[in-house]
């Protein structure tokens, strides 16, 4: 339950199962020229991409033991409760931008509006240091935790956003299992995944009444889990699928391909626009979004696509590599399934943290594309990477015999080192 392409596969069904079943039956129109069979052919062979990188990543030779290392736990709470109030100022900053009509992102810096990023890896290292400390502490500065959590989540949840949602939803259900090595229980595993799920489908239906000036209460009365499941799948601007096919009809027909150009880009995403007023979207290549989909258009017959369209991470890598898109998704798996072995084998939470921000990216990746997964994916490495640099941890070595031979205790087996 806590790897990756079991989260993958869900996300899969999903959009190109369940959307592709509903797009064939009800919207067959949007699906000519044969590029439905090329948009579900490139989906299938990334997710085996998947399955065979993540079987060759958690494949490790010999038995991995951890470290016997104790770290400052009080102090690490501290840093990811600060983190967390700083993810939520970033929250309300945007919440009030947006209110005022100030949120312009083309004009001005958005740095300041993805400090709500910061307050993910701080969440994780709280509920991380918690369920490490002694549980006499551990009920007190939950309850903090806990208020801190609601926090940073209540403008997201006040404005109905549902890619916030998701990476709150991930962390309290893996962190916990991850920390303490023991297997989550199904039910609240499940649940929670479902639950959340419906919620951010929900959502759609209350941003179309709070956003024309509504109220919660009028968007609650009028909610419908039905609408909420069928809906979406049968709007053609908002079916991912159709998206999906669209743009791998219309990048195989002309060839235009990036060929890595796109996300290669992303590098330079962090020169501020104000020192930089010309500089590309972000995942732009050599050739803009809007040439791309007024080439889709061209090709299709059909305007759908066009700003905040989600074009899906499959059709996105695709654009990108071409039929080599398969490549990327084996690699970035087999990657990730290297980071969830030490995850599991040590004591080490830098891989615990490496992990757990991919996770919390996934939903953006695999919905959107690479370019929207890429700077809440930075945020979620480089915070935990500089905190466990600069704060530091205790190391404390025990010199054990193994095999006739004293050794450190990097070598243990993974219950001895476990041990408090």
């Amino acid at each position: 339950m806590l790897e990756w392409p079991f989260l993958a596969c869900a996300m899969w069904a999903y959009f190109y199962g369940y959307m592709a079943y509903d797009a064939k039956m009800g919207l067959s129109g949007y699906l000519g020229n044969g590029i439905s069979n090329l948009g579900q052919l490139m989906p299938l062979l990334c997710l085996v991409g998947v399955l065979v990188g993540w079987n060759l990543g958690t494949r490790i030779k010999g038995r991995l033991a951890p470290e016997m290392r104790t770290y400052p736990y009080f102090r690490l709470w501290l840093v990811g409760l600060f983190f967390l109030v700083v993810g939520a100022i970033g929250g309300y900053s945007v919440q009030r931008a947006s209110e005022s009509g100030n949120l312009d992102y083309a004009e001005s810096s958005g740095y300041w509006y993805l400090l709500f990023y910061v307050g993910y890896p701080g969440l994780a290292m709280t509920i991380w240091a918690l369920f490490r400390m002694d549980r006499g502490m551990r009920i007190c500065l939950g309850i903090i935790t806990a208020l801190g959590l609601v926090a940073f989540m209540f403008p997201h949840l006040a404005g109905a956003r549902r890619g916030p949602l998701f990476p709150a939803i991930m962390i309290l259900l893996i962190v916990p299992p991850l920390t303490t090595r023991r297997s989550p229980n199904p039910l609240i595993f499940f649940g929670g995944i479902a639950i959340a799920g419906l919620v951010m489908l929900l959502f759609l239906q209350v941003r179309e009444v709070t956003y024309k000036g509504g109220t919660w209460g009028e968007a609650i009365h009028n909610l419908s889990i039905n609408q909420a499941i069928t809906e979406k799948v049968e709007q053609p601007e908002d079916n991912e699928y159709i998206n999906n096919c669209q743009i791998i009809g219309t990048i195989y027909q002309n060839g235009k391909y990036q060929y890595g150009t796109g996300h290669l880009g992303l590098l330079w995403h962090w020169i501020p626009r104000a020192a930089w007023k010309q500089k590309p979207a972000l995942g732009e290549g050599y050739y803009t979004f809007d040439e791309m989909f007024d080439d889709v258009e061209a090709a299709t017959g059909f305007h759908l696509l066009g700003y905040g369209a989600a074009v899906g991470g499959v059709a996105d890598t695709f654009v990108q590599y071409g039929f080599f898109c398969p490549l990327f998704w084996f690699g970035l798996s087999w990657c990730l399934g290297k980071a969830y072995v030490r995850a599991r084998a040590g004591n080490n939470p830098r891989w615990l943290f490496c992990y757990i921000g991919f996770i919390c990216a996934s939903h953006w990746l695999i919905s959107q594309s690479v370019a929207a997964a890429f700077v809440p994916g930075m945020f979620f490495q480089v915070v935990p990477l500089v905190v466990f640099t600069f704060v530091g941890h205790d190391r404390k070595q025990e010199a054990i015999a193994v095999k006739g031979r004293r050794r450190s205790s990097r070598y243990q087996m993974p219950q001895q080192a476990a041990q408090p």
